[in-house]
């Protein structure tokens, strides 16, 4: 046979070949050298960790001509599991009431190297544990398993045998090897599956991402005296906040801006469920206060503990030019006056939806709106943006907030929304916020 380099154990020297692990029956020493080849070509092409563990494990048996061979891995928790438990013949074993030498495997983890006992039961070894002599085990080798310095598992195989021929020297370097391959397959499967689960989840959030796309107005509003716009950008692919425009049987318009209590996909369903529910409330109360107390109740009983939103809505009578609101728990909207140069904020009292049971939401008194005023409704995202030059220390800000409505008092809702975003995103230095940004912007164009 023509001898093969094999670099991938480190326990071997430069120049060092398989032909070196031939030592006294060469027949079993080739067996073992092909069982080994033959794994390291499996380990590198499975991607199924069950599989992968019982086959290593059946050629662990192989090699050593152990009874029992046991896989045992460290969890999330960092506590070592049995993962697989197999006989000579093929056979998986009960996990359940498994007794097995608990102190060779922990004399291993103390030390990070291999334990080999050739005659286990003898009175030399009987400190090493009960559980040998009692099973009667005179054959015990123990090996962990390590990716660049961390223990991750250990491989462990037992037998009764009454031979001392039946573990050599050479069984214990392919045990070795073997156990170095697989610590790297079980590394490369676990990083090939995580990389799946995150495709898949992106996916998943691309997919709610488009769906609550769908769910928000594109655009704006046109009316005959009002100019109305809107504008969502999450801050990860799915976000907590949205706005609405709601046409209510009466003849009046819903604005409405809302921001849920932390991101993703449970953020965006929250956000979804709640949408839902306050157009079939708008729609079927005119009582703007009842509908906030039934959608605050429904919140509360069906989303869960610890989930909650903000939301402003602003119900805008076109024909009167006037708007009455009730805000739970949301940022007070700006209200530009084109005739004084100067804002109002619209205040008032009101708790967050699905807090707390049974809270009294009121509605406020109208508020007059002329012709030039600009209303901006939008969520803690665009005050609260930070500046990357300052290491987050300074915030957008009120200020910058107000004077980027100003400078674009007299142009088109549109264009208004355009120039705050374009203010945040210059502010903030790039294009990755730590909130979403989400505003409404009505600009009175009649009175």
């Amino acid at each position: 046979m023509t001898a093969t380099r094999y670099s991938g154990d480190p326990m071997r020297r430069p120049g060092d070949t398989f032909a070196g692990f031939l030592t006294g029956d060469a027949s079993k020493d080739q067996r073992n050298v092909d069982i080994l080849l033959d794994t390291i070509a499996e380990v590198n092409f499975t991607a199924d960790l069950d599989e992968l563990f019982r086959s290593v494990v059946d050629k662990t048996l192989g090699i050593t001509g152990a009874e029992r061979g046991i896989l045992m891995l460290f969890d999330e928790n960092e506590e070592l599991r049995v993962e697989v438990v197999r006989d000579a013949l093929g056979n998986d074993l009960p996990k359940a009431g498994l007794l097995y030498s608990r102190t060779v495997p922990e004399k291993v983890l103390k030390e990070g190297k291999e334990v080999t006992m050739m005659d286990a039961a003898s009175e030399a070894n009987a400190q090493l544990g009960q559980s040998i002599l009692d099973l009667r085990l005179l054959t015990i080798m123990c090996v962990p398993l390590r990716v660049k310095k961390r223990t991750i598992g250990l491989l462990y195989v037992d037998s009764k045998a009454t031979s001392r021929e039946e573990f050599r020297e050479s069984d214990l370097m392919l045990f070795k090897a073997l156990s170095y391959q697989l610590a790297i397959a079980i590394e490369n499967a676990r990083l090939v599956n995580e990389a799946i689960e995150r495709q898949k989840l992106k996916q998943s959030l691309l997919i709610a991402q488009d769906i609550q796309k769908r769910l928000l107005p594109v655009g704006g509003l046109s009316l005959p005296k009002h100019d109305i716009y809107g504008m969502s950008l999450p801050a990860d692919e799915t976000g907590g906040d949205y706005f609405d425009f709601i046409r209510a049987p009466n003849g009046h318009v819903g604005l409405v801006v809302g921001d849920v209590s932390g991101h993703g996909i449970g953020a965006a369903l929250f956000m979804a469920t709640a949408r839902a529910l306050l157009r079939a409330f708008v729609s079927s109360q005119p009582d703007l206060g009842s509908v906030f107390a039934e959608l605050n109740n429904s919140l509360e009983r069906d989303m869960g503990t610890g989930s909650f939103m903000t939301l402003f809505y602003g119900d805008l009578d076109p024909r009167e030019n006037v708007v009455r609101y009730v805000r739970a728990g949301h940022n007070e909207p700006l209200l530009y006056r084109a005739a004084t140069d100067e804002f109002e904020e619209l205040s008032g009292p009101g708790m967050g939806l699905g807090i707390l049971r049974d809270y009294d939401y009121r509605v406020s008194e109208p508020v007059s709106l002329a012709e030039g005023d600009v209303l901006l409704l939008f969520t803690d995202g665009i005050p609260e943006a930070r500046d990357l030059e300052t290491d987050g220390k300074e915030q957008f800000g009120m200020d910058r907030l107000q004077e980027a409505i100003r400078a674009k008092r007299s142009r088109s809702a549109r264009e208004i929304v355009e120039s705050v975003v374009r203010g945040v995103r210059e502010f903030a230095g790039n294009d990755q916020f730590e909130d979403d940004l989400t505003l409404i912007v009505v600009k009175v164009v009649e009175a």
